[in-house]
């Protein structure tokens, strides 16, 4: 949680702007802590001096709970061990979990995450509690033990609960397994009125809408999620997850007639406001459609290649005007370095070269993804993050140059050094909504 009252000046040695590397930077903050001004460090005093300054990461796409998996699902009990058989354990484990448990996995996770940079975390919160849920009482207090954990932690939190109904395509009924996931639109709606009226004005905590998948939630389902969006939360972000598993692709395309993006096209409009988790096996004219619309992509690379959902076309999709952000998913991982490296390495692998963006030198390639993915999450988020700018947040990792690893480094190489070899010892402190973090 937050050790101070929010900063009203913020010194940086060296701070990482929208435009590049800035040297001796005043930071300048308001009350709520966000960023008024960017001047001259001179020799004013500020309240505080850090040294290399990054924007903190956002986490697009978390489940919580599923960090209580860890070390249980790398046994494999059959050689063809895949997604689906995975999802088959994590059924069992959340079909355990209270309010009290999500607290607890919850404040765990998100202490994690600080630690190792993230600031802003997206809570795909499905884990709605195993009982009959007639009303929103249940799924409130499972929301409400992740909301006040972000708050304990002091993380700022984006939290989407899922609508979540069906168990597969052609409107399969659920599972006894699913019973925690599931919801009927009208309980749904009643939990995102209930949020609304207890949070008004929290100001680390927003709201966005998850369907959950299109084999989990029909056209009327999310329609009418789509509808109570423009009416409650207006422009607030859309996540779903999308085209994941080949088998879910072949699904869609038998049951609906195409594939998972493409029905959402024909369907919906999704624009900028839009996330499609993984979007792992869209095709080249799906992308085609995703980049002109603007919709960003969330990927979780280390949960995809856990889970071996295969990879994506990082480079290509980038190079046409593509948006992507980074997401820990699953939480086998909690550092964004490593979500960031396994994308530069697929990229890497795929075209044999160490190159793989095309980069022309002026920045470190270590900088140019996490600058991209600081871009890509500002989008997904909808929130002012991701920036040194004035409208932003101040939400601040600083790395230090009084590490053997960082020592005699410019700035451009320490951020390099902290995404391909760095670990959470290379970050001094984290500083959100304008005040300091504990660690």
């Amino acid at each position: 949680m937050s050790t101070s009252m929010p900063f009203q000046t913020i010194g940086a040695q060296w701070a990482l702007l929208p435009d590049g590397w800035h040297q001796n930077i005043c930071i300048e903050l308001d009350q709520s802590g966000t960023i008024v001004g960017l001047n001259s460090l001179g020799d004013q005093q500020t309240d505080i001096v850090l040294e290399v300054t990054v924007p903190g990461m956002i986490n697009v796409h978390s489940h919580a709970f599923q960090r209580r998996l860890l070390g249980r699902t790398q046994r494999f009990g059959k050689p063809n061990d895949d997604f689906w058989s995975w999802r088959t354990a994590m059924y069992a484990d959340v079909d355990r979990l209270t309010p009290q448990d999500q607290l607890e996995v919850s404040s765990s996770l998100f202490q994690e995450l600080v630690n190792h940079g993230y600031t802003t975390v997206c809570e795909f919160h499905y884990a709605h509690g195993v009982q009959d849920k007639n009303s929103a009482e249940i799924p409130f207090l499972m929301s409400e033990a992740v909301i006040n954990a972000s708050q304990s932690v002091g993380i700022r939190l984006l939290l989407l609960p899922v609508l979540y109904q069906l168990g597969g395509f052609g409107e399969r009924p659920p599972s006894r397994e699913q019973r925690s996931f599931v919801m009927e639109t009208e309980v749904f709606l009643g939990l995102m009125d209930h949020l609304k009226e207890i949070y008004p004005d929290n100001p680390l905590v927003s709201f966005g809408y998850a369907p959950h998948s299109l084999r989990a939630v029909e056209y009327d389902a999310i329609a009418a999620l789509l509808e109570h969006r423009e009416q409650t939360f207006p422009d607030s972000p859309v996540h779903i997850h999308v085209s994941e598993q080949v088998r879910e692709v072949n699904e869609s395309v038998l049951g609906r007639g195409t594939t998972p993006i493409d029905w959402l096209f024909s369907n919906f409009s999704p624009d900028d406001k839009w996330c499609f988790i993984h979007a792992t096996h869209a095709t080249k004219g799906e992308l085609k459609k995703i980049v002109q619309a603007q919709v960003t992509i969330g990927l979780c690379p280390t949960t995809e290649g856990d889970l071996g959902d295969g990879t994506f076309p990082h480079a290509e999709f980038l190079a046409a005007g593509g948006h992507l952000a980074i997401g820990s998913d699953s939480n086998v991982c909690v550092a964004p370095t490593e979500e960031l490296r396994l994308i530069d390495y697929q990229a890497r692998m795929a075209s044999r070269k160490r190159n793989a963006f095309k980069l022309d030198g002026s920045v470190g390639s270590g900088t140019y993804l996490y600058q991209t993915a600081l871009e890509g999450g500002r989008r997904a988020s909808g929130l002012a993050v991701g920036r040194i700018e004035v409208g932003s947040k101040a939400d601040l990792v600083e790395l230090t140059q009084n590490h053997p690893l960082t020592t005699g480094k410019s700035p451009d190489e320490i951020l390099n050094t902290f995404v391909y070899g760095g670990t959470k010892e290379l970050i001094d402190r984290v500083v959100i909504n304008g005040s300091i973090v504990n660690r």
